[in-house]
């Protein structure tokens, strides 16, 4: 058995060689086809991110009025934590809320003499809701729009990140119908290169397989090389595609840099995390490709 495979896996690299280019010409095709799905995973995972942290970001921000008594802001904040399409509801103090104010703005001269001549706190009690889900908002803000709630209610800040949040799923949903389409195209022209690839090899081999016919070599035995050669086609394939991948992360790194860390996000770091099941995933899927298509280009061959 262990005679059998290195004797396929000599001839394979034997023809590997000696149709150097036409080796080469194949492994590209699967290159590219592989880089265009992982184009693909990354623009997925990167919108995922990015309307995953817009979604958290989305609140609505009710504020109170001055002369409101504090037990009354706690029962209205009661109720609206009760809604059941609330997440959390966050009580900001109107002295908090000043606090925070002037640590933020500490270092702005203008800012901090202003508030110095005010003699009191110009900010109010409020409210920050989060939803469970965006489109529970609508909800929320027609339960705000009450008169009961408006009485106590100066104003309200809705922050509609609906419209952002829908451009990006339209444009992550766009760009990842182009991505299946040129992945798909590649897939098909990489079986048909491999299937030619094979073909190639099988006519230039064409006479010792006739031999091996005539001894009685088994289909088996004479299919093997070449299943180890569109093997071989795998493994080249995947490891130059991680390497690109790599090199492009590396060298796009500086430009995407600040915008994924707004969203706290790093491309190396997805795919080292899921390195095992993205890359053993492409690889399995890619030998089964190849071996299918080598195993039929051979089997044509023995049928005639």
């Amino acid at each position: 058995m262990s005679h059998s495979f290195f004797r396929a896996l000599k001839f394979a690299l034997q023809d590997f060689w000696r149709n150097f280019w036409l080796s080469i010409v194949t492994i590209t095709v699967l290159v590219l086809a592989l880089l265009s799905v992982n184009i693909l995973i990354s623009l997925n995972a990167i919108s995922a991110t990015v309307v995953s942290t817009i979604k958290d970001k989305v609140d609505v921000s009710v504020f109170f009025k001055a002369e409101i008594p504090q037990a009354t802001v706690d029962n209205f904040q009661e109720k609206i934590r009760q809604l059941p399409e609330v997440k959390e509801t966050i009580f900001i103090a109107k002295d908090q809320a000043l606090q925070s104010f002037r640590e933020k703005h500490k270092d702005d001269p203008a800012i901090m003499d202003a508030l110095a001549e005010v003699e009191k706190n110009p900010l109010l009690d409020a409210l920050i809701i989060k939803a469970k889900n965006t489109d529970d908002y609508k909800k929320i803000l027609t339960v705000l729009s009450l008169s009961e709630n408006q009485d106590i209610i100066k104003y309200q800040n809705y922050t509609d990140h609906e419209r952002i949040i829908n451009r990006v799923a339209n444009i992550s949903d766009k760009v990842t119908k182009f991505s299946l389409v040129l992945t798909i195209i590649f897939a098909v022209i990489a079986i048909l290169i491999v299937f030619n690839a094979i073909r190639v090899t099988i006519y230039t081999h064409r006479e010792e397989i006739a031999v091996m016919r005539l001894v009685g070599a088994s289909n088996s035995f004479i299919r093997a090389p070449y299943i180890v050669e569109s093997f071989l086609y795998s493994i080249f394939a995947v490891l130059i595609a991680i390497v690109i991948l790599y090199g492009i992360f590396s060298a796009a790194g500086p430009y995407l840099g600040d915008f994924l860390e707004t969203y706290n996000f790093s491309l190396i770091d997805y795919y080292q995390d899921n390195f095992f099941m993205i890359f053993c995933s492409q690889l399995a899927a890619v030998v089964a490709l190849n071996v299918i298509s080598s195993g039929i280009a051979v089997g044509k061959y023995l049928k005639t």
